[in-house]
């Protein structure tokens, strides 16, 4: 599997599984488009230069645990806080051929990480849950 050029080394890491089953990622627009699939290691090169984990994107394999992930960004939005994510969610179904998945809790819920090959088009794969 190819992968993209800015992923540094050994990335995705050798404990990442083949993508599978059904993934939610929250995105900003409807329908989800490219800029809804830039990680982190893209849209901030300079600060994440080398993290493998940052050259991957957020999804996460329960639908609940993403609406409660909207509800927290919607809640960020009203302090008028900067928000990580986008307030809409979207769904794609992963096979092996789709990129690595790697189980990357926070506070113990579905979030992984997801590495996707070269060339995968995300905005096409993802259709709007919410």
């Amino acid at each position: 599997m190819n992968w993209p050029s800015f992923f540094p080394p050994k990335c995705p890491p050798s404990e990442a599984k083949d993508a599978s089953g059904e993934v939610f990622r929250l995105v900003y627009t409807a329908p989800p488009s490219v800029k809804d699939f830039e990680s982190y290691a893209q849209m901030r090169p300079k600060e994440f230069i080398g993290n493998c984990e940052a050259s991957g994107l957020s999804v996460f394999t329960a639908k609940s645990d993403a609406l409660r992930m909207v509800r927290r960004v919607q809640a960020l939005a009203k302090q008028g806080k900067p928000v990580p994510a986008g307030e809409l969610v979207a769904s794609a179904s992963l096979s092996a051929k789709d990129g690595k998945l790697m189980h990357t809790p926070r506070n113990g819920n579905s979030h992984h990480t997801w590495w996707a090959p070269d060339g995968f088009d995300h905005a096409a794969a993802f259709k709007l849950v919410t």
